[in-house]
């Protein structure tokens, strides 16, 4: 296991090795104009010798005399994750630009820990500076010099971005900005700190511990927790403040609440003569279904995704040397999949085919999200496999069973290759379609099952499935079996999730907050999430759900089976009957379940590189080369 030197889970980890890696904020969109608003979009380099760019963003309809407003932004992230480019900042921009018609300058500055603090500030000074070019007609960039009104210009930013949008100002009040003239700056959850706890602060230690130590991480050269950088109360230029108002937004539930309220009173004590208004986000619109920590629907019909949002590109493993790619399988229905090549295969000597289904209870997750590329970049290089992970669509915009339909459909595509019609060439020039395997975890084991149940029956020409394998398979039924939900609360199964990913944490804030989680047994947040995602199913008996209940079962249309349960998880019981149901039904092949003791639901996703991830992977791996 590679030994881990700093976690700050869920954002970043960085190994003994050097090696870094994000958790999050790693996904990259292309500059597209965005269909929905009309606003155009568009990156430009600043410095390529720092690698220093920016996206901008101009909405449609204006008018070529009357120049319009600026709004110069900074992205979150703790200085560590996020980008310009990412889905979030690309989508939300998109709606700024749109509803207020200004033009937008998003700047990706470089991050922290390979560029520590200030590199970030140094970073946004410059990107300003650009910007500040165009005023007097030396910039390029027509964006800027045609429809920009240089003496109407606002920083913004969220959380780090906030941060750097505050000192980028006080730095304007110092210095100046030839031509251009800041009218106010907007911060949303303001990043900022301090040493000494104010009103309120830290009354979750583990949340400020965290807190302290990120800060240290990104700023390791500077003076601790009262760093100016850090707390505007400490820094005597704030009365610099080089605007004329400030709009600051805190949410109700943010641990940096307090900090973004003080703002103010620490503005108005220093001497800043301009207007400063904070408005606190307390009330929180109704959530109709609540997933946590999978996803959340409210009332007006917003669908909110916890996670799995995050999209990776298909680059080739710098570690692995596995190679990547994305394929379109049918886009009238946005079927896609991603393929994964080991390196150094030999083009006479085929080697056996992975068709994988990601998890995520059905409603979260992708096959470009970075769980998947990692995990099956390293399945890839240490079986020597070729797989495909396959892009199924989800609900409940597309309730069951259409992630099944689709996952089909792919695999019919896949099987294509074995003839010679299809045309992806990785896979007929190195799959042998003797040797194919189907595999998922939770929604995705499911999914493996049930398509490995339709082969029995349908048969596709030209192909041999050998086995399925299931990670933690998403089965439930009516009647609880031996031990199933007894005891374990859907609270419990939760803080068992986030710590399997946080190994190395010193635990969660125990108190749950009104309500939450007192009765709600895991039991519950199983069914409820199947009804949810197969809300025209005949329940919890449905054979979608539960084998037991399929008179298809002996039909399973492959040799064997590999199971592995974790001792942690709610959906063991299920995945250790799985064996009891095939032999009954009279299925002729050979399952083995194996148990991993005292870990959480798909704890091999979570840190690939541990011990009993590393041996689960080297199981899998042996599994799918037995001839």
């Amino acid at each position: 296991m590679a030994e881990i030197v700093h976690d700050l889970f869920p954002l970043i980890r960085v190994y003994k090795d050097g090696r870094i890696e994000r958790l999050m904020g790693e996904g990259f969109v292309p500059p597209e104009s965005d269909p929905e608003t009309g606003v155009q979009i568009k990156d430009i380099e600043i410095d390529p010798q720092i690698n220093l760019s920016a996206r901008l963003y101009l909405p449609k309809n204006i008018d070529p005399i009357q120049k319009i407003p600026l709004f110069v932004y900074f992205h979150g992230g703790a200085f560590v994750i996020e980008s310009a480019t990412s889905p979030t900042y690309h989508k939300h921009l998109s709606m700024v630009a749109a509803e207020a018609k200004i033009v937008i300058v998003s700047v990706n500055y470089r991050l922290a820990p390979e560029y520590p603090l200030p590199i970030a500030y140094e970073d946004s000074w410059i990107a300003l500076k650009w910007i500040a070019s165009h005023a007097n007609g030396d910039g390029y960039e027509p964006w800027l010099k045609d429809h920009v009104n240089f003496n109407s210009v606002y920083f913004g930013g969220d959380s780090a971005g906030g941060n750097i949008a505050h000192h980028m100002a006080i730095r304007v009040g110092l210095e100046k900005l030839e031509g251009v003239k800041l009218d106010g700056i907007f911060l949303a959850c303001p990043y900022f700190w301090g040493k000494d706890l104010i009103d309120g602060e830290g009354e979750n230690l583990f949340v400020k511990d965290c807190i302290d130590k990120l800060w240290l991480f990104a700023n390791p050269n500077g003076f601790g927790l009262d760093d100016p950088l850090i707390n505007p109360e400490k820094d005597p230029k704030l009365c610099s403040l080089g605007c004329e108002k400030v709009l600051v937004y805190v949410a109700g539930k943010d641990p940096l609440r307090f900090r973004g309220l003080y703002y103010k009173e620490a503005l108005e004590k220093s001497g800043w003569p301009g207007t400063v208004e904070v408005v606190e986000l307390l009330a929180m619109a109704e959530i109709v279904h609540d997933f946590f920590p999978l996803m959340r629907v409210y009332k007006d019909g917003r669908i909110e995704r916890l996670a799995g949002e995050v999209f990776v590109p298909p680059e080739s493993d710098p570690e692995t040397g596995v190679q990547i790619k994305d394929v379109e399988i049918d886009p009238q229905i946005n079927l896609s999949a991603r393929l994964y090549l080991p390196k150094n295969v030999d083009p006479v000597q085929k080697i056996p085919l992975y068709v994988y289904f990601h998890g995520g209870g059905f409603v979260i997750e992708s096959a470009f999200s970075p769980t998947y590329h990692k995990y099956l970049s390293l399945v890839a290089a240490e079986a020597k496999v070729a797989i495909v992970s396959v892009n199924y669509r989800l609900a409940p915009e597309y309730p069951l069973p259409i992630a099944h339909e689709d996952s089909w459909l792919a695999l019919k595509w896949v099987t294509s290759h074995a003839n010679g019609d299809g045309r992806e060439p990785w896979l007929k020039d190195n799959a042998d379609f003797n040797r194919v395997y189907l595999g998922g975890d939770s929604a995705g084991g499911n999914i493996a099952h049930h398509i490995a149940i339709r082969l029995g029956l349908e048969k596709l020409d030209g192909v041999k499935i050998d086995g399925i394998f299931l990670a933690c398979p998403f089965f439930w039924g009516k009647d609880p079996i031996d031990g199933e939900g007894e005891n374990l609360l859907a609270k419990d199964f939760v803080e068992d999730l986030v710590l399997s990913g946080n190994p190395n944490s010193t635990g969660l804030d125990k108190d749950p907050i009104d309500g939450e989680g007192e009765n709600l047994g895991a039991k519950d947040l199983f069914e409820k999430l199947w009804l949810f995602v197969n809300p025209n199913s005949s329940g919890l008996d449905d054979p979608l759900i539960n084998p037991e209940k399929d008179p298809k079962l002996s039909g399973l249309g492959c040799e064997k089976v590999l199971v592995y349960v974790a001792g942690k998880d709610p959906l063991r019981f299920r995945g250790l009957y799985y064996k009891e149901a095939l032999e009954k039904s009279g299925w002729p092949g050979t399952v083995e379940v194996v148990e991993v003791k005292d870990k959480a639901h798909v704890f091999h996703l979570f840190v690939p590189e541990a011990e009993e991830a590393m041996a689960m992977l080297k199981k899998l791996a042996s599994f799918l080369n037995q001839s």
